[in-house]
């Protein structure tokens, strides 16, 4: 429970450093249909703008959620934190096996327009990686993250 706190927290201070915040009632009536018609039931949400894109931020279940959607309204993503024992063995073992030494620091799916994944951030010491891999378990890419941008 606090693990999920403290990333709904890093997740909103790291959203709030980069994009601006957004009163609801400023938010598009189209943007605000799309988000009704992913999110049926009533939640306290935080809205932020960057560039294109309106951000919902909130927790459901006790889960940190992000919803993208573009001003256009055309959804891009819904992502949701989860704690890291409830990743499937098959990508924990992928993990332990490949990235040993590497600590698990944030653990989400995410759906999107490309696909449904595992998002997986490990760090060792300032190497920060992003894994990939798809519901059914496999593994599908890893990039770097910069230390840098992570801080922000």
């Amino acid at each position: 429970m606090k693990k999920l706190i403290s990333l709904l927290a890093a997740v909103l201070i790291t959203t709030g450093l980069f994009a601006q915040k957004v009163a609801e009632k400023d938010v598009p009536p189209a943007v605000l249909s799309t988000f009704k018609s992913k999110i049926t039931d009533s939640v306290n949400v935080a809205w932020t703008k960057e560039g294109a894109i309106y951000e919902a931020a909130f927790t459901k279940n006790n889960m940190p959620v992000e919803v993208e959607i573009k001003e256009t309204s055309e959804w891009v993503m819904t992502e949701w934190g989860i704690p890291a024992e409830y990743l499937p063995k098959k990508i924990k073992h992928h993990i332990d096996s490949v990235y040993a030494g590497f600590k698990v620091t944030e653990t989400t799916i995410a759906y999107r327009t490309d696909g449904n994944f595992y998002v997986i951030e490990v760090k060792k010491k300032k190497d920060v990686q992003e894994l990939t891999y798809a519901l059914t378990c496999e593994f599908v890419k890893s990039e770097k993250i910069e230390a840098e941008k992570k801080e922000k």
